[in-house]
């Protein structure tokens, strides 16, 4: 290299604040040519590579603040001479030795940090190398108080863990070599935002392997996004300060973003989430706004919704149709970032179509009970797009039309579900096929039909009757003319048994002759030991005062009485079930004696007599005439009158079985 090659170079350099360290404006580079042997200086042409502010107060987890680099008062001349070897006609590289104290820049032909250095970057968590890391070769760096010569220096500059997001970045210096024993690693660093205003000269950790290693977090530059420069100097025990390598990486500037999602859609309550997950939020967030409307009205029914943090940083807003006037179809959610700074970012958007649904409901016929004639209809899954005000469920038999029909209300259960009972004393007591239609009554006031269902209750009856002839044996009952009422009793109770036996009628009898049978308990006793459907007591009357003109039938069935405690009989007496069946029963028979006999109607009335009390299935006493009543024994003592007598209670039989079976 000719005398006229050489350049003046002018190195701008900043001062290391806290510290003794004068660095000369001025940089002498003095080259040994092997080839020729001779010595030329080469002045660089005013170039300034590297100019690093160094205010000891940015100098990061350091212990020693840069006054140290020269803790025993030494200083630098202002004709420093840095000294390479290179071989002839051979330009010098990145790779050749660099030694520079005070933070010294390089010229171009040794590759200068701050404007040769060439890096590429990666994704988060890969390294951004720099070939000119390597620096090898021997220096020898010169001062007005000492002098220093270097065999070998070099490090592999490394950017690792970037996280575009978090605006951070670590830098890593690995196979880190000196021929000076190194007191520090100081990593300067600043984006190329207004020069280097954020320059910050991070004091690097010694890791376990040998490498050092720093963070950098652009919220201590200011931050700052786009190109970031790292430079590496080794501080030597010596005081001696090295430079020796460099490398960059970009932080984008990053956007609000995030993935936004409709999710839980329920069509049946006409609901639905939008989920916002993998948010980016530069400025942080104060509110994440989810404004929604219905594509059919324009924006008219647009809410502002607020969606709501989650557990896993991902953000939910909860959408009804109830708040966008019930309205259906095709949904639409922007979503926006309400951030710190109180800008508002939109960052995506999503839509769901809620249809247009029908009623419906899955209706079933459960907990049937046969026996006792029950069942229950259930109405669950419901889907009512008008609300629910009722849940009706007409139901009926089949084998009398709708005669029977009762339009039963459901009540609503814990989970959503509704239920309606049916029992047959609502039917009258019928048997065969029920039939439940369920209908939704709208909030709105309509009425939809939503399904049905069906069950068999067969009949539960044994189509056995149990006659009981009153009195019998020494207990004449009463008796007037020498008539006494246990015949007369016997008479009709023999009658009635023929005429139920043609209507296909099972009937067993308390007695069949003239002998005694207990009338407190065993008459009772007999009936609940069998499987007869009811008890009929056949009796006569008289007021008990010798001649009377008391007249007419009169059908009694069971009232409790306190003062009258059942003796076998406590379960049953007073069963709802019973009362109801032997109220129906009364009736029936009552009103068949009257339109066959024509006579005084007395009507129903209820007693706590022994036979009603103790007999656990339906059970009535019939009063058939008064026999101290002159004219009416004339009467009732006649053979053809029990006949007709047992042809009405023959025929109140049977229509009660009609009435609580639908026979």
């Amino acid at each position: 290299m000719d005398t006229a090659s050489q350049a003046s170079q002018e190195t701008e350099m900043s001062s290391l604040s806290n510290s003794n360290i004068a660095v000369s404006q001025r940089t002498s580079l003095t080259v040994a040519n092997e080839g020729t042997k001779q010595s030329k200086t080469l002045v660089a042409e005013n170039t300034t590579v590297s100019s690093l502010q160094t205010p000891s107060s940015e100098i990061v987890d350091s212990a020693n603040s840069m006054s140290e680099l020269t803790n025993q008062g030494e200083s630098i001349s202002d004709s420093t001479t840095i000294s390479n070897e290179v071989k002839p006609d051979q330009e010098t590289t990145s790779s050749n030795a660099i030694s520079v104290t005070s933070g010294v820049s390089l010229t171009k032909e040794n590759a200068s940090i701050a404007s040769s250095t060439s890096s590429t970057s990666a994704g988060t968590g890969n390294a951004v190398t720099t070939p000119s890391t390597n620096v090898a070769a021997r220096s020898t760096v010169s001062s007005s108080s000492q002098s220093t010569t270097s065999t070998q220096a070099s490090n592999v500059v490394a950017i690792e863990n970037v996280n575009a997001v978090n605006g951070s970045f670590d830098v890593r210096v690995s196979k880190v070599s000196s021929p000076k024993e190194i007191k520090e690693v100081y990593i300067p660093t600043w984006s190329e935002v207004n020069g280097q205003d954020d320059i910050i000269w991070y004091a690097a950790k010694r890791q376990l392997d040998g490498s050092y290693l720093i963070n950098v977090d652009n919220a201590q530059h200011k931050k700052s996004v786009g190109k970031y420069h790292s430079h590496v100097y080794y501080l030597a025990t010596d005081g001696s300060l090295s430079a020796i390598g460099a490398t960059s990486i970009v932080l984008p500037e990053l956007k609000a973003s995030g993935k936004v999602s409709a999710v839980n859609v329920n069509q049946g309550a006409g609901s639905f989430e939008v989920k916002i997950s993998d948010i980016v939020a530069p400025k942080g967030i104060a509110k994440v706004l989810v404004p929604t409307w219905t594509e059919s009205g324009g924006q008219d029914d647009i809410v502002w919704h607020e969606a709501s943090r989650q557990s896993d940083g991902s953000y939910l807003a909860r959408i009804n149709k109830t708040q966008h006037k019930n309205e259906l179809g095709k949904y639409i959610s922007h979503v926006y970032l309400l951030e710190q700074d109180g800008s508002l970012s939109g960052i995506g958007a999503t839509s769901t179509v809620l249809p247009e649904l029908k009623a419906s409901g899955k209706v079933s016929a459960v907990n049937v009970n046969q026996s006792a004639g029950s069942f229950e209809v259930k109405i669950s899954d419901i889907v009512a797009p008008k609300g629910i005000a009722k849940v009706l469920v007409p139901t009926w038999t089949e084998s009398g039309g709708q005669d029977d029909i009762v339009w039963h209300e459901a009540s609503r259960q814990s989970d959503g579900s509704y239920l309606a009972r049916i029992n047959k004393n609502q039917h009258k007591y019928s048997s065969g096929k029920y039939i439940s239609h369920v209908y939704y009554r709208g909030t709105d006031g309509s009425m939809t039909a939503v399904g049905g269902t069906s069950v068999e209750l067969p009949s539960t009856r044994s189509y056995t009757v149990y006659i009981d002839p009153g009195h019998g044996g020494r207990d004449s009952g009463a008796s007037y003319g020498g008539v006494h009422e246990k015949n007369l009793a016997l008479s009709v109770s023999n009658k009635l048994r023929e005429n139920l036996l043609k209507y296909g009628i099972n009937v067993l009898m308390t007695r069949t002759g003239d002998y005694d049978v207990d009338f407190k308990t065993e008459r009772s006793r007999m009936t609940n030991a069998s499987n007869a459907d009811l008890f009929i007591s056949i009796h006569f009357n008289a007021t008990g005062a010798g001649v009377s003109n008391a007249t007419g039938i009169e059908t009694y069935w069971y009232q409790y009485d306190p003062k009258y405690q059942p003796k076998i009989n406590k379960e049953m007496h007073n069963n709802p079930t019973r009362l109801a069946e032997s109220e129906i029963l009364a009736n029936k028979v009552q009103e068949s004696l009257i339109k066959e006999t024509g006579a005084v109607n007395r009507g129903v009335r209820r007693e706590t007599f022994a036979v009603l009390r103790e007999t656990a299935i339906p059970a009535i006493l019939v009063e058939l005439g008064f026999m101290d009543n002159p004219s009416e024994l004339q009467v009732i003592k006649q053979d053809s009158y029990h006949t007709r007598l047992a042809k009405a209670l023959a025929q109140g039989v049977m229509n009660w079985y009609g009435a609580v079976e639908g026979k």
